[in-house]
This record gives structure tokens, sequence and C-alpha cells, in this order.
């Protein structure tokens, strides 16, 4: 962990002191929200509160000859006048840093992160004002690797990637251990001969995932593959696999045959479809994904069938959702520039009244390998007056445990998340935008976790206006709708909130 914070730290120092390029972008943002039932209680308990956040942040963008550093920062600090619950400072953002050690073999990626989460998908779904069922996840990495051109027509490559993550699993989880704090290790070797039409790709990967307070030798995924490759033109790549799959995990250890096949398809630069179908020791895996934008439109869809853990997926399953990412890529053709275009998303995103995210499934806590199957599709228009934001998912998470193995309730991830968020804004003039929302989330638990359900509504309709290029004013009202067995509640909620951000 304290790797990756001197690598930021000693690259930061190194770029100052060179004169490198630098964009320092500091804001803050204060908002008040009023409340008829702040803790999302049933009404026989519902209180009343205004909270108030002030959230200061910075934006960085820093680039040279040998690296480049991006990230935002920033942090809620939430106060509730009516003191009905515990102030509260909630830290997030992320710092990625990319650089070369040595021209064309060695290279570092550092990241530093930090979101706010659920706790778990059971209780009832947090509105991102008045802070409730929501906790501090955070994340380092260091990832140091050899990218290495052998010919116009091969490359070698080999990667490690260390993550310590620290946050809680679900509330059941946190009062029967002492932390879900991991350190995830992936190592990955990979050859690539280029198909001209014919290729070759050879591949060895192993992750490992252990908890700090487990006595146990963690949990291990093993895969070697070896595929031919065939390109019948330069846009489209096929390709057969052979190989092993091999894992170890509470008290099984598993290794079979792995076989399968795969396709790429990047009919132009700005859209791509990669699959990939294999037969694995869980049975059927898959890997669906397909991407394209446009000067006004970008649009994602995805299917996955896989193996992993808590530890590996947490900051990762939020993919697809970084409104900020979406809005970049729209905007990759009109804004060459970085930096420039850095400043030209945030200042989108809060003169439209844009979230900084759309809702997705919640991380559930288990200590074994999970098998997680999914599906979303995301998608942001931007016109010269309406904005429209789309994120439709589902995702099924079920505990990988061997005949004899039975799963604590509140400790397995067994469950079926399904969700929709919608969103669209109109610019009624060239300084006020309105926009309107809607998210319904459902949350069903299987095998032990049978008897969990819930399920979310929200309906948020605001409006933003600049009072100067770097001000901008916000306000919204929003009803939001609850009911959760986990712990026995249906619950209402209204809420008025103003706000102003400043950039400087």
């Amino acid at each position: 962990m304290s790797a990756a914070v001197l690598l930021l730290a000693g690259w930061t120092v190194h770029g100052s002191a060179q004169a490198q390029a630098w964009r320092v972008v500091p804001a803050v943002k204060a908002t008040a929200t009023m409340s008829s039932n702040v803790g999302m209680q049933a009404a026989d308990a519902a209180s009343m509160d205004t909270v108030l956040t002030v959230t200061p942040q910075v934006q960085l963008l820093g680039t040279g000859p040998d690296y480049r550093l991006t990230g935002t920062l920033a942090a809620d600090m939430v106060q509730y006048l009516g003191r009905s619950r515990a102030d509260r400072i909630l830290p997030r953002g992320q710092v990625v840093l990319n650089s070369r050690l040595v021209d064309r073999l060695l290279f570092v990626d550092a990241e530093l992160g930090a979101d706010t989460t659920s706790s778990t998908p059971f209780d009832l779904l947090s509105d991102g004002a008045t802070f409730y069922n929501v906790g501090t996840t955070t994340r380092e990495r260091i990832s140091p690797y050899l990218d290495r051109e052998l010919s116009p027509s091969s490359r070698i490559t080999a990667r490690s990637d260390l993550v310590w993550t620290q946050g809680r699993g679900t509330a059941a989880a946190a009062a029967l251990t002492n932390s879900a704090d991991a350190l995830v290790q992936t190592h990955t070797a990979r050859y690539d001969l280029r198909p001209e039409p014919a290729g070759l790709r050879g591949e060895v990967n192993y992750q490992n995932t252990n908890y700090s307070d487990s006595a146990a030798g963690g949990l291990t995924l093993q895969t070697a593959r070896l595929s031919a490759l065939y390109a019948p033109d330069p846009t489209l790549t096929l390709g057969l696999t052979g190989g092993r799959d091999a894992a170890r995990y509470t008290t099984n250890n598993v290794s079979e045959t792995l076989r399968g096949a795969s396709l790429r398809w990047a009919p132009t630069e700005r859209t791509l479809f990669e699959a990939l179908l294999e037969k694995r020791f869980f049975g059927n895996g898959w890997t669906v994904n397909f991407t394209h934008r446009s000067p006004f439109m970008a649009v994602s869809a995805g299917l996955v069938r896989q193996a992993t853990t808590y530890a590996a997926r947490l900051g990762v399953l939020q993919a697809g959702g970084d409104v900020a990412t979406l809005v970049d890529s729209i905007l990759q053709t009109r804004i060459q520039d970085a930096a420039l275009r850095q400043i030209a998303v945030q200042d989108l995103i809060a003169k439209r009244g844009l979230p900084n995210t759309l809702t997705g499934p919640v991380d559930l806590f288990s200590r074994t390998v999970q098998l997680q199957q999914g599906a979303n599709v995301t998608l942001a228009m931007i016109g010269v007056r309406h904005t429209v934001t789309l994120r439709v998912f589902q995702t099924r998470t079920e505990d990988l445990r061997g005949p004899t193995e039975d799963s604590v309730i509140g400790l397995a991830s067994d469950a079926t998340q399904r969700g929709a968020t919608f969103g669209v804004s109109r610019r009624l003039t060239p300084e006020t935008t309105a926009d309107l929302s809607f998210t319904r989330t459902k949350t069903d638990g299987l095998g032990p976790n049978v008897a969990l359900h819930s399920s979310n509504s929200i309906v948020r309709l605001g409006a933003t206006h600049s009072l100067s290029p770097r001000t901008t004013l916000s306000g919204a009202v929003r009803h939001q709708t609850g009911s959760s067995t986990l712990i026995g509640v249906n619950a209402t909620e209204s809420a008025l909130s103003v706000g102003m951000l400043h950039r400087f």
C-alpha cells in the first residue's frame, strides 16, 4: 500500500521540479438538503432534518515525456443540523499514474482511489444527499509491467497488479468479522503474434485474494491459454482457445481443461465488439463487450459470466456508470487536448445537472470465490439543448462452495440485482437547465439469502443556473420510496435541496 503512495508522491515532486505541463483546478460545492425522513425509517420512526454537505475538490492533470498523472480528489463533509445522525466525512476520488521507466520496455502504473458505496443492496438505497447506508471503500494499486515489441508482428508483455482494498461487506459480515480488507495479486504473462492472416497468442494468469484477518492461504484462480488466431480482414479477428483452468477456494481444489472461441470486430476506430466464450471449471463462461462513440453519443453494452472475488471486484463493478468517462468519449472528436477536454467535461456536467455516476449493482461481501453473471447497457447523448443518460443492469452472484459446505446468512453473496436509471435535461436558456431523472432498483436473495428482498424508487426534478462561467446554482425536489426485509421497513421520503458550485 505504501509503495503506491510513495510512487505517486515521488512522481508528483519530479514533475513539478522539471516544470512539466500541469493543470490543477480546485472547486468547492455546498448543498443543503431538507428531508422529511432523513434515515429512510418507517413512518412512526421518521425524523425530519436538514443535511449540509460541503465538498472541496481538486482536479489534477500532469504530463511529461515519461509520465501522465490524472485524477480528482474530493471529500463530502456532512453535517446533520438537527443532530438526527452523526456528522461524517466521506473521502472519494481517484488518482492514476502511468509512467515509463525504460523506453519500450519497463513501465509502472499506480492508483489511489476512494468511493462512497452502499453497504448492502438488501438495505434501502442511499439517495446520495443524506448519506444513510453508505461507507467508504479505498484501494491502492501498483502495477509494474514489461512491454516489449520483439518484431513488427510480435510482442511480449508481463504484468503484476498488487491491489490493497479496505472496506466493509454487508452489515452482518461487519458484525461477524474484523474487516474485509484484502490484498489482491494478479500476475499475467502474454505473447502475441499478430494474425497476418494467421497468428498466435499464449497467456498465463494467476490471481490470489487474501483477506487480512483470514488464516487460510487465500482464494486462487489460475488459467493458461493458447489461442490460434485468424484475421480474414484487418477489422475482424477470430480465435480458438485451449488450455488449463484451476481454482482453490475454501476446501475446494479443482482443475479442468479450458476450451473456447473468441471474436474481435473493429469496423471503425469508434466502434468495437469483442466476445470470448469458454468452458471453465465452473461451467460456461463468457465476456462480451460492445462500445461505440460519436460526436453526440456514447453507448456500451456488456455480458459477463465469470469467477471472481469480492475484493477483486471492489471499485471495478461500477465500470460503465461513470458519467465523466461517457462525456469524455463523446468530446474526444471535438476536443483533442486532454486537459481542455477534462475542463469541458466537468463544465458540461455542472451546467446540465448531470450526476457523477449512474446507479449500478452493489458489491456483496463473502469470503469465497463468487460466480458473477450479468448484463448492462449504458447510453449518453448530448445535443444542443438536450442531454440523455440511461443505464440498465442485471447482476446475479452466487458463492462457489463444496457439496458439504454451507454459507452463513449475511455472509453469502447469493442475490440477483436489477435496476435502471434514466435522466434527461433540457437547456431552457443559455444559463438555465432543467433536469428530470428516475431510478428503480430491486434485489432478491438466493440460496441462504432467499428471505432477503429490497426495492427502491427515486424521482428527481432539478434545475441549474450559471451565475458566471465558474459559479453554478442548483436546486431539486425528490421523492423516494423503498422497502427492505433485512430491516423490516417500508419507507417514503420527500426532500428539497439547494446548492452552489464554484470553480477557482
